[in-house]
């Protein structure tokens, strides 16, 4: 996250009181001074900062002014520690700079929760409190246009990026540019008022239905397994209740996409078929099943509804799959499907200690149209 460069904090209205914020998993406290060690823990991983605003702290006491600073009560700043239990930080969430009704956002979340949306669930509660308890008419995010993860999750959250700044920044002897962020009340509250809707959807041998808390048990089949998730974006979970905890986060709308079950009857969850990172134009295509149920033609199958939901009810121009170049059997799914490989990301993103290519694959509404025709001829 890049601090925005000379903004005046003078005239703030002040802030309101600085309440816990709860979610489905989490649970935001005021940021305190016992927050030191674990905030120190962060700022000083190279590879946590490798985005931020400044390089990783390299002594205690950089961390501690920066909480010094985290800390002051001029009424501009309210910064909230990330819990899943209500003691133990595990990241920050702030909003600060307040003046005049607009304000700026930052966040930061310890390695062990990324990839499992809780940023995004805690963004949530965090802007909720700004548009809702504070009265804020903006709030804006600045950040480095290499951050694909923190614009994706900027744009989930409904924020427009407005410019870029270019090279802007001084940054350890070099001049970076500054990517511009930013959502206006009005469009946050017609966001959040919207939820997905995931009606019920069949092909073939395949129902989809909306997913449930209780489908986590039968998903750690494969979320807990090796194997399955070796070309996922995260590594496997060893404990259910991490499986658990997933899923209730998906279910209670933190991740903004649109969630199915994939079963053969409606009753027991097989898999698990997702439609997200949304824009006007288009939508991206996910899928797992368990194990037990591979080799029966149903993750096509719930392609082909998927598809037909996206292109039909929604009226998307595109659905996009991104895959790990090194998964084969996905990649033929996909091309089953009418998919066309548009390129390779090069080390797009990191999983565990490895930096991963992503294989693009596109699908055009015009296309899409052409494989039914076809299909039927």
């Amino acid at each position: 996250m890049v601090l925005p460069v000379g903004q005046d904090t003078g005239g703030a209205a002040s802030a309101p009181d600085h309440a816990t914020l709860m979610t489905a998993r989490l649970v935001l406290r005021p940021l305190s001074r016992a927050d030191l060690p674990a905030m120190h823990a962060l700022l000083s991983d190279p590879d946590s900062m490798k985005y931020w605003s400044h390089p990783p702290h390299t002594s205690l006491d950089q961390t501690e002014a920066s909480l010094d600073r985290a800390l002051v009560e001029d009424g501009t700043c309210r910064t909230w520690a990330i819990t899943t239990d209500g003691q133990h930080c595990l990241g920050w969430t702030t909003i600060f700079a307040a003046k005049d009704r607009m304000g700026w956002v930052g966040y930061i979340l310890s390695p062990t929760l990324r990839g499992q949306g809780y940023a995004e669930e805690a963004m949530r509660a965090v802007l909720d409190y700004g548009f809702e308890v504070w009265g804020l008419h903006r709030l804006a995010a600045n950040i480095d246009p290499r951050n694909h993860a923190s614009g994706g999750l900027l744009r989930r959250l409904g924020f427009t990026q407005e410019g870029l700044q270019r090279r802007d920044y001084l940054y350890g002897g070099d001049y970076l540019d500054t990517g511009v962020f930013g959502l206006l009340a009005d469009e946050w509250r017609a966001k959040r008022h919207l939820p997905p809707r995931t009606p019920v959807l069949q092909e073939g041998p395949v129902v989809l239905r909306p997913l449930r808390n209780g489908d986590a048990d039968a998903l750690h089949a494969a979320y807990g397994d090796e194997d399955s998730m070796r070309y996922m974006p995260h590594a496997h979970y060893p404990s259910i209740d991490q499986t658990r905890a997933k899923i209730a986060g998906i279910v209670a709308g933190v991740t903004g996409s649109r969630n199915w079950a994939i079963t053969t009857d409606g009753g027991e969850c097989l898999g698990w078929a997702l439609l997200h990172k949304e824009t006007k134009a288009q939508i991206e295509l996910g899928y797992i099943l368990v194990p037990a149920a591979r080799g029966r033609g149903l993750v096509k199958a719930a392609g082909v509804a998927l598809l037909r939901h996206a292109f039909v009810d929604l009226g998307k121009s595109r659905v996009e799959a991104v895959l790990d170049p090194r998964n084969l059997a996905s990649a033929g799914v996909v091309r089953a499907l009418g998919f066309t490989l548009e390129g390779v990301r090069r080390q797009g993103f990191a999983r565990e200690n490895e930096l991963v290519d992503s294989a693009i694959y596109g699908l055009l509404a015009p296309e899409w149209a052409d494989v039914q025709l076809r299909g039927k001829g």
